[in-house]
Order: structure tokens, then sequence, then C-alpha cells
């Protein structure tokens, strides 16, 4: 029998693991590998019924995955896995404190009817994860005898409150949403930095390979933290911009050099042969060019080509980031620029949503616009708009 595989592991090994960070989803799938389980990730929790159905799992660890208003739906996926499937136990995975205490008191009506078969809170201890898995999949045999009969026991079903983001999106609502965009890092990082220990003085490869990904983190948060500050000066209208006249070709052809660091060259760029005077602030421009272009790289396929043009439009300059990525689905693109927003194509690639909100933001405090221009299934164009200095 493997390690942490427990009574039930002569039958079954496979668990489902829903996780929308993906890089927490690897570190949690790796800690199950080595214990001797078979991990099914998913990040999209529109899934998780598909993969029930075809994997069959024997338990499920849930992500308490944070709405558009800030509200997580552990309780509800877990009520409709019950539903569905009554024999799956489901283990609660959260970084939200309040609900990882109401599951764990279990006197609320959402905990009864969710009865969670275990509860991590992020960030967490490794072998108090793997007991927590352990002991759920040897409860499973005994929770199915004790049930009662099918018609003694009702299954409260929770309104979908799920709605979409308007400009006055409410405090309480963005700092769920930060306290758990910021826990999936640290999760991460502690995770890490638990397997480099185990590791030290027995395998120097594997150590060395835990305190990257650790260090990773650590720079995603950094970048998360510096986007939230970003966020928080805007809406408090304490962000203050150095405006100078300047060349904004030269700002262009600069971020695409920062850019375009690989052996063959992949960036093009449109420059116009006369300069084009602007008055903002250079390196919030180059800011939201940044954006543009870790998009584009980040969302389509390696080496493919990415266009940037530059070209005047009346009293305007006219920004324009073409790539040959996975799109925009038509659906969701009325979405793009709210805060913390990631599309269902992009759900999986390491980002924090917030990027676009603060750069069309900028764009406006410069007098200027930041839109979605195109998408398709071949690619997508973003255009920045800028006043010409007069």
């Amino acid at each position: 029998m493997a390690a942490g595989g427990g009574g039930e592991m002569g039958i079954s090994k496979k668990i489902l693991v829903v996780e929308d960070d993906a890089t927490l989803s690897d570190l949690v799938a790796g800690l199950l590998n080595e214990a001797g389980y078979s991990p099914v990730t998913i990040t999209d929790h529109a899934l998780i019924g598909a993969a029930l159905e075809r994997w069959r799992p024997r338990l499920v660890i849930l992500d308490g995955e944070v709405r558009d208003t800030g509200e997580g739906r552990s309780w509800d996926d877990a009520v409709a896995i019950r539903r569905a499937h009554p024999d799956i136990p489901v283990v609660m995975f959260s970084a939200d404190g309040s609900d990882v205490a109401e599951a764990r008191a279990g006197t609320s009506e959402r905990s009864r009817a969710a009865r969670f078969a275990g509860i991590v809170g992020k960030p967490f201890i490794v072998e108090e994860f793997l007991a927590t898995v352990r002991s759920a999949m040897e409860r499973r045999a005994s929770d199915r005898e004790a049930r009662t009969e099918p018609g003694d026991e009702a299954i409260k079903v929770f309104p979908d409150i799920g709605q979409h983001i308007d400009a006055d999106w409410p405090a309480t609502d963005l700092f769920a949403t930060v306290v758990h965009e910021l826990r999936a890092p640290l999760t991460v990082i502690k995770g890490q930095t638990q397997l480099a220990l185990r590791y030290v003085g027995q395998d120097p490869a594997r150590e060395r390979a835990a305190m990257d990904t650790a260090l990773a983190q650590v720079d995603r948060m950094t970048r998360l933290i510096s986007e939230l500050l970003d966020q928080s000066r805007l809406t408090s209208n304490t962000l203050s911009l150095t405006v100078v006249a300047f060349d904004l070709a030269d700002v262009v052809a600069a971020t695409v050099t920062r850019h375009d660091y690989g052996e063959t060259a992949r960036i093009t760029f449109d420059r116009p042969t006369e300069p084009v005077p602007v008055r903002a602030d250079p390196r919030r421009i180059a800011g939201i060019l940044d954006n543009l272009l870790d998009n584009a790289i980040k969302y389509s396929a390696q080496n493919r080509p990415i266009e940037v043009s530059l070209t005047l439009h009346g009293p305007e300059a006219h920004v324009r980031v073409t790539d040959h990525g996975v799109g925009v689905p038509a659906a969701e693109r009325s979405m793009l620029f709210t805060p913390f927003h990631r599309t269902s194509r992009t759900s999986d690639i390491p980002g924090t949503g917030l990027g676009l909100h603060i750069s069309q933001q900028l764009a406006k405090r410069h007098g200027g616009r930041l839109w979605l221009e195109s998408s398709s299934h071949s690619g997508t164009v973003f255009a920045l708009a800028l006043p010409l200095r007069k």
C-alpha cells in the first residue's frame, strides 16, 4: 500500500482536484502523486460535472473559487456534487478563513448541506493536507453505511448569487478577492519551501526546483501587490502622473525591445517616419504597453508573430497590438476590463486579472482610451489612443 493511500487505495487512487490557480494545482498534484494517489486536475468549476462522470474519482478536493462578486462558491459546488454523486466525499480547500471556520463548526445550514469530509485552509502544512486526504478516503465507506434513507435527508440548494461587476464593486467584495489572490501564491511558497526542506542534503535538484518555484511565486506576489497599490490609488484618485512632452514612437520602440528578447525577432513595429508628439507620463504609458505585450506573449503560441503599429488619427495617436493567440469569447468581452476578470480561455495561465483594468484607467487619466478592437480564434487586437500634443 502506497504511503498516504489509506484503506481505500486498493480500490481506487483517483482524486479530482478543482483549483483555479494553475501553479497551486501543480503543487497539489505533485504532493498527491508522491503519496501514491492519481490526481486529475481541472481549473474551471463549470467542468466539475463532466470530470466526475468521466473519471469517477474517489475524492474531490474543491477550491473556494471566488465569484465576480467576491463570494466563494465552495458551498454550492459541494452541494451539487453531493446531489449528483452522494458517494464521493468532498474536501474544502479554501483561502477564506471565515469559510474554513464555518465548515469546521458545521452548525450553519449550508455547512450541514455541503457536509465536507475534510477542511484544508490555505496556506497549508503538507503533512496535515495529506492526513486530511487520507482520512476523507478512509471515512468514505463508513459514511456510506451510516447514511439515512434517501427521503430522510434534505439537501438545500443555494441560489446562484454570481453577477456581473459594475463600476461600484463593493469594497468588501474586492477585499475577499484580494485575499484569495494573495493566498494562492503564498500557499505555493509555503508548500514548496516545505518540500525543499525535505530534500536538503538528499536531492539537490529537487531542492533547487522547489526553491525556484517558491521564488517565482514571490515575484508573482510582488507584481500583484504593485498592481493592487495602483488600483487603490486610482480608486482614491491619489495616483500621481509626471507629465512631460515626448515622442510616443520612442517609448513604443523601447517597450518592444524589452519584450522581444528571443533569438528570432517575434515582434514587429510599424513605426511612422515622423515623430509622434504627446504629453503624458512616459513611465505609465510604457506600463500600459508592457501589459498589452505581456498578454500578447502569454496568450499566444510560442514564436507566433505579434504586430505593433503606431498611426495618427486626427487629434489622436493610436497604438495597436495584434496577436495570434486564443482570443476572447464574445460573451466575455464586456467583462474584459473589470478587476480580476480572467476569461475562460486564460484561467489556467498565471495572471491577476488587474492589468487591463488598471491600463484602461491610466489611459483615461491621460485623456485617452484603451479598448478591445477585435478578437477571434485567430487572434486579438487591442488599441490605445492618446491625444497628440498641441
